[in-house]
């Protein structure tokens, strides 16, 4: 039989034993509770960093890209020849005489037009592109910049490489005081044309200021010789494919988007062409017609 001093020993033991195992299962559940306290810490963590990468990268994206609206475009309507009873009796054979003419205009337009795809919803800012018109006249090179009007600028870049304006003439040519430009970009050769679709305004803010505001408060800019900008209608976001080429200093308002700039080479074409001559259109005036001197585009290309 065991002492009293043994069993207090063996008791002891036991109590040793028991602490020992308390004790072990204790930093047990302290590692398991910290190992999950890390696993959520590197989960929450990592959500956080993946969610700062992402808005870093939406906002690069938001500094190369912009977004632009591309509205439709309707074709004009043939007119009817009898003159609405507003216009004067004595009118109404001038009358008659210019709706033939517009009549004509519009079934040249129907005949010949061409469409092209409508650009992507966005378009870089920022870049350059080197383009060359190829003429019957003589290469005219260009240089677009996306900067000022990045809408407007893909657009002419899509045309040239869908080759919309390949085999297309320059249609209009005007020599006035306050006018000097080179029109392009319509392949039937009536100035009515487009793609199908039309072009957000993008107003230049960056031309000097051309006199003083009119009545109404607008203010016209010069647009330097050598620019390329955008036509439209007068109306809003009514841009296209055509596009004018200044061979002189211009006096504008300040509605037309400006896309590029015409290099030394092409001015020269563009001079040689000026010098030929006008023929009247329409309205009759020397300053405001086709010009003598045929500019048939061949191809236009980008070259980067």
């Amino acid at each position: 039989m065991s002492t009293n001093e043994e069993r207090r020993q063996a008791a002891k033991r036991k109590l040793e034993e028991r602490l020992e195992n308390e004790q072990r299962a204790a930093r047990k559940r302290r590692m398991t509770i910290v190992g999950v306290s890390v696993a959520v810490v590197v989960v929450v963590a990592g959500t956080i960093t993946g969610l700062v990468v992402k808005k870093i990268s939406d906002d690069h994206e938001k500094e190369r890209w912009t977004a632009c609206a591309w509205g439709p475009q309707e074709d004009p309507k043939l007119q009817p020849a009898d003159p609405p009873a507003q216009i004067p009796a004595a009118q109404h054979a001038e009358y008659r005489k210019q709706v033939v003419e517009y009549n004509k205009q519009v079934q040249d337009y129907l005949a010949k037009k061409k469409s092209s795809p409508k650009p992507g919803a966005k378009q870089l800012k920022k870049g350059t592109l080197d383009v060359v018109f190829e003429t019957s006249q003589g290469a005219i090179p260009m240089t677009l910049k996306r900067d000022a009007a990045p809408c407007n600028t893909g657009a002419i870049e899509q045309l040239i490489r869908n080759k919309y304006f390949d085999n297309s003439t320059c249609h209009r040519m005007t020599a006035g005081a306050t006018l000097k430009v080179l029109q392009c970009g319509d392949p039937s050769g009536t100035g009515m044309g487009g793609p199908g679709w039309t072009s957000p305004d993008e107003a230049p803010t960056d031309l000097k200021p051309s006199g003083a505001p009119n009545a109404m408060g607008q203010q016209a800019v010069t647009y330097p010789r050598g620019t390329i900008a955008i036509a439209n209608n007068g109306q809003a976001n009514s841009g296209s494919s055509q596009f004018f080429l200044v061979t002189g200093d211009s006096t504008l308002p300040s509605d037309y988007a400006v896309v590029g700039t015409v290099n030394p080479a092409g001015l020269a074409v563009l001079d040689k062409v000026a010098k030929g001559g006008i023929t009247p259109g329409a309205s009759g005036s020397k300053e405001d017609g086709a010009p003598k001197l045929t500019v048939k585009i061949t191809t236009a290309t980008v070259k980067n």
